[in-house]
């Protein structure tokens, strides 16, 4: 696909098309005409902080086009800005368009930018214009309360959670949070909020919110969802899976119920333990053992010791994600408990996980190297929708924990090299400099894979004939966002920081189709797939997702497309960690 059918393809979906695709041997999204209304001007719906670098996009496939553009402060007022500054052509090799930068401007107001007849949408340049949204994206957590009446949204609900698929037998595991636009408790998703909201405590203490609410709302909604992970922690230290996941990974169980135990809309526990929600719950304990043994040293020590028993039980195996998780439990756990055996352990996991990182270049090519391998059988590249900057970010944090370590150099070297030879490259592809899904070896399934280098491909989103599931690309820009964050304080370089902004920009409305993916913030919001509730304020969506063309897909037509439009919870996760990192810095 060359740049100009990249722009000229219709950048929405017919909803029907989308909600027919419901495995891989059906059709893919169809190609349609980009609606008259979508707009050309692509920037950050939130807007800038002032001494950030700031830019905007605007999407023109001709060869000619306007050679600038017009930028005002409609607040108005004595030193209003008024600029016109130059356009230039980006050729990169996916997109065609022109780009214009106005980083010199850093006078705090409400800015509006034109080119060509065309309006932007309103933004701010201001200190706080991403760290005001924070009680917003944490907000969107209470709205997810199961167990309780949760006012203006629903009643008390699934009081009668739930019987076990294997015995049927009745066990308490009420509580928690809807996961997403559904009714169901996914551990492993919902371990991920606990962790978000304690890194926002984390970072930036009880000044978290302008508002003045200090920690006790961050503290409260944690133990709320810690209430329901403490009861799904088995005899054994392991945890289990889910609760309301179907029987049979259908999903029969998303409903409500008469909140009667025993009765036949009873939901279902799944009582399977995977490895990686060991590690998840490893963190979200040692990490609440920390965060209140000053409030409550007694719930930090039950905390603690749900930790020491899953730790004692787990294996510490899986695929390279999940060894990323196991490092972080490791230095949670050594935070949390004392420096041994956890110190030794981390180190050890840290060992694994540097020798699934590919120094060499392979595949042919010399261009881009320094990407992970899936597992320790598997040298395929790693990708994942949800962590996929967790590798790093480990070997970021073992770093910094442990800088003294004989291997604390090489912790360093591997992130770096990650960075600089994967993550800005592949970002500079594009004009929204977005860091693309993953790159491959050739062509694993029938579907466009952009040529990179040698034998190396990469796709901008998840191929959708790999496997029955595929959606937007939310969490994993966040996520390399929160590792961009994370690398610019740790290795005190501005450009990182940079690009850790653009990732969330795009979420934010700096990408084709002018759309803010977060309700309640920016314009063009899609409405999400939310089937129970509705609107949730701060709840974030899947995102913009792509077809067998690697063209972006994105349901602006009220399809209720879960794959692009559904709520869930990794995005507003990995955002509060992100901006709270990025927080932190300014």
């Amino acid at each position: 696909m060359n740049r100009r059918s990249f722009l000229g393809w219709g950048l929405s979906t017919p909803a029907a098309a989308l909600l027919a695709q419901t495995g891989p041997a059906r059709e893919e999204p169809v190609e349609a005409m980009m609606p008259e209304d979508s707009p050309a001007i692509a920037l950050n719906h939130l807007g800038f902080l002032p001494g950030a670098r700031k830019t905007v996009i605007f999407r023109y496939a001709g060869e000619d086009g306007p050679a600038d553009f017009q930028i005002r402060d409609i607040g108005g007022g004595a030193g209003a800005v008024r600029q016109t500054l130059p356009l230039t052509r980006d050729r990169t090799d996916v997109i065609d368009c022109l780009v214009g930068d106005f980083s010199e401007i850093h006078r705090e107001g409400m800015y509006q930018i034109s080119i060509a007849g065309e309006l932007g949408t309103p933004f701010f340049i201001r200190r706080d214009v991403w760290r005001r949204t924070l009680p917003k994206a944490a907000g969107y957590y209470r709205y997810q309360r199961c167990g309780v009446e949760v006012p203006g949204v629903h009643p008390a609900c699934h009081l009668d959670d739930a019987r076990r698929r294997d015995n049927g037998r009745q066990v308490d595991v009420t509580g928690g949070w809807h996961d997403a636009g559904d009714l169901r408790k996914w551990m492993d998703a919902t371990l991920l909020n606990a962790i978000g909201l304690l890194r926002v405590a984390r970072n930036l203490g009880a000044q978290w919110d302008a508002g003045g609410g200090g920690l006790a709302a961050l503290l409260d909604e944690v133990r709320w969802g810690n209430r329901y992970f403490l009861k799904m922690q088995d005899a054994d230290g392991l945890v289990w899976a889910d609760v309301a996941g179907g029987v049979n990974g259908d999903n029969s169980d998303n409903h409500w119920t008469d909140n009667r135990a025993g009765t036949v809309d009873d939901r279902y526990l799944n009582p399977a333990k995977s490895g990686r929600n060991q590690a998840l719950f490893v963190t979200v304990q040692a990490m609440a053992a920390q965060a209140f043994q000053a409030s409550d040293a007694a719930y930090a020590k039950q905390c603690l010791a749900a930790a020491q028993r899953c730790w004692s039980a787990a294996q510490r195996e899986g695929n390279t994600g999940d060894l990323a998780w196991w490092v972080m439990a490791a230095l949670e756990m050594r935070a949390a408990a004392g420096r041994d055996p956890y110190t030794a352990e981390a180190a050890q996991l840290g060992g694994r996980l540097l020798a699934l990182h590919a120094f060499a270049f392979e595949g042919g090519q010399k261009e881009i190297r320094g990407f992970w391998r899936t597992s320790e059988r598997d040298r395929n590249p790693y990708t994942d929708a949800v962590h996929s900057a967790l590798p790093a970010l480990a070997l970021l944090e073992l770093a910094r924990a442990l800088p003294e370590h004989p291997n604390a150099a090489r912790w360093r070297d591997a992130v770096r090299l990650h960075l600089d030879e994967y993550v800005t490259p592949l970002a500079a592809h594009s004009a929204y400099a977005i860091v693309p899904f993953g790159v491959f070896l050739g062509s694993p399934t029938a579907e466009t894979y952009r040529p990179l280098a040698g034998d190396l491909t990469y796709r901008y989103f998840m191929p959708v004939r790999k496997q029955f599931w595929w959606l937007g690309m939310t969490s994993h820009l966040e996520c390399y966002a929160l590792l961009l964050a994370e690398a610019a304080l740790f290795f005190g370089r501005t450009e990182y920081r940079d690009l850790a902004y653009r990732q969330l920009e795009w979420v934010m409305g700096a990408n084709p189709f002018g759309a803010c993916l977060m309700t309640g913030e920016g314009m063009r919001n899609p409405y999400p797939h939310s089937r129970f509730v509705g609107l949730i304020p701060g709840g974030i969506m899947n995102g913009i997702a792509g077809n067998t063309k690697d063209a972006p897909i994105l349901d602006m037509q009220n399809g209720f497309d879960w794959r692009t439009t559904e709520y869930w919870s990794p995005h507003n996760a990995y955002y509060l960690w992100a901006v709270s990192t990025l927080a932190r810095a300014a």
